[in-house]
């Protein structure tokens, strides 16, 4: 679609939202009554970084046929409006006080041939887990050491980030910033905590609390907590019902506890980690008991079901404002 008829298509679906009053004229830049201006911005097709290069104040207006979530959510944050052909539109102007946000389509109905990588696969994880856990800035081939992934691999994938905005580089190529609320949550797209991990449902006799407690008596199996029981004591949101657990040993963990398989109502769950090496580094020890790392625990939350994902963004409030507890300064030594 040219520009043009982007442009034409954007104006007649504004003519159909707003007062008569309130229709804006003009073609680069477009005036209300009252005195308020938009720069119009027109794009066949914007990605994140583009995004990201467009003039940042409330008085560009930017309009293109889709602008996928992570676009609009950067141009949230420049203060952008901006309007696309699904009916995705953010206006804001201050003369006449005016805005309008609507919510359109989430997926491209014309995609073009993918040319990016997903963030998918236990070794895309492993890379995004690196950049959230550590300070900036890094190179490529440090990185690539660090991860035990091909710096080919690395390269492909720090690409991808950049065009999607989550991550800058400077000219040489090494990574100088990440947004790693941003990173977390599109390195948990399509991640599955019961899926990914082979899972076992059990029913603990003395219930799933005493479970938790014991495993910090001497001589019990390693079991990693992750899900409700680590995220609460995060972020106390509710009572955790479900204890979930990593173990190297799943039959040694079962028959510590006593458990007996179930397919309904399990109160207890036991993974084998697709990627150990990475699930189960930088884990934490609370009271006695081992816990995931906070990157991988919001990972497990956004990939699980139930309240999971609310307890994923709770987690992330507090990670948030308190990054110095939790970010390492330098990547780790292989």
């Amino acid at each position: 679609m040219f520009a043009a008829d982007v442009l034409e298509c954007a104006q007649r679906l504004l003519h159909d939202l707003l007062p008569v009053y309130l229709r804006p004229a003009g073609v680069d830049v477009w005036t209300f009554p009252g005195g308020g201006r938009l720069r119009v911005a027109v794009r066949e097709s914007l990605t994140p970084r583009e995004a990201t290069r467009l003039d940042s104040d409330a008085a560009t207006l930017v309009i293109a046929p889709w602008i996928s979530p992570r676009s609009r959510e950067v141009l949230d944050r420049r203060g952008c409006s901006y309007v696309d052909l699904t009916g995705n539109v953010r206006l804001s102007i201050q003369r006449p006080p005016m805005y309008v946000r609507l919510q359109g389509a989430d997926r491209d109905p014309a995609p073009a041939p993918r040319t990016s990588v997903r963030l998918n696969g236990p070794r895309a994880r492993r890379l995004v887990r690196i950049l959230v856990d550590t300070v900036p800035p890094y190179r490529l081939t440090e990185l690539a050491s660090v991860a035990g992934l091909s710096k080919g691999y690395v390269s492909t994938l720090l690409e991808a980030m950049a065009e999607a905005a989550l991550i800058e580089r400077d000219r040489r190529g090494s990574v100088r910033d990440v947004d790693w609320p941003a990173l977390l949550a599109a390195g948990a797209d399509g991640y599955r905590l019961l899926r990914n991990n082979a899972a076992g449902s059990f029913v603990a006799p003395g219930g799933p609390r005493a479970l938790f407690e014991r495993l910090s008596a001497p001589g019990a199996p390693r079991a990693v907590v992750t899900g409700s029981f680590a995220a609460v004591a995060v972020a106390p949101i509710a009572a955790p019902v479900q204890l979930v657990v990593y173990a190297c040993d799943p039959a040694a963990v079962r028959r510590f506890g006593g458990l007996l398989p179930a397919e309904r109502g399990a109160d207890v769950v036991i993974l084998e980690a697709e990627d150990e090496t990475s699930q189960l580094a930088g884990t934490r020890t609370l009271d006695g008991v081992e816990h995931v790392s906070l990157s991988q625990l919001v990972m497990d939350c956004l990939g699980g079901n139930g309240r999971l994902p609310e307890e994923a963004a709770a987690v992330l409030d507090v990670m948030r404002a308190t990054p110095e507890t939790w970010r390492l300064s330098s990547l780790p030594t292989t």
